[in-house]
């Protein structure tokens, strides 16, 4: 209990409905989804990029689940 890990996980962190960060893990599952913190220029505009492509992914995931 109280593992802190990076995990892909439902979350609001970003307007995504998934978003890898760091959770805190306990015995009921994540426990505490943490902010991502500051990030400076280059880490934002990489944060972007990633999550254009991750909304896709996310997209494709979450249909095929339906089907």
């Amino acid at each position: 209990a109280g593992v802190v890990e990076c995990t892909f996980v439902a979350s609001q962190v970003t307007e995504l409905p998934f978003f890898a960060t760091k959770v805190r893990l306990g015995r009921s599952g994540a426990e505490e989804i943490y902010s991502l913190g500051p990030l400076n220029e280059y880490e934002r505009v990489g944060l972007e990029k990633a999550k254009k492509e991750l909304a896709g992914s996310i997209a494709k995931g979450i249909s095929f689940i339906r089907k």
